[in-house]
């Protein structure tokens, strides 16, 4: 049984190992035009509305922590991609949205 893969909808937002994914991240993940982050109250940081990625494994699962992304390098998952929330409409009117 052959398993559908899901490609990176969009150009340069992936990870291609779970190393890849430590080294990177923290800078990739948050650096959208718009990213503002509200979670860390008076610490330094960006501020305003927050704004996060949503990770995805090319079999088309929901990453969202480490043990996710150890599982993806495990099971062959890789790459990693990701979408930020103002891309979805993108994608849906590309018949590429991706399932919850």
């Amino acid at each position: 049984m052959s398993v559908t893969r899901i490609a990176p909808p969009f150009e340069g937002q992936q990870f291609t190992c779970h190393q890849h994914w430590v080294n990177k991240a923290s800078s990739w993940l948050t650096c959208h035009p718009q990213y503002n982050n509200t979670e860390h109250g008076e610490k330094k940081g960006w501020r305003g509305k927050h704004f996060t990625a949503m990770c995805f494994d090319s079999f088309g699962r929901r990453v969202t922590n480490g043990g996710d992304f150890r599982r993806a390098e495990e099971e062959g998952a890789f790459p990693v991609w990701w979408i930020w929330p103002d891309q979805i409409p993108e994608l849906v009117a590309l018949g590429q949205a991706v399932a919850a």
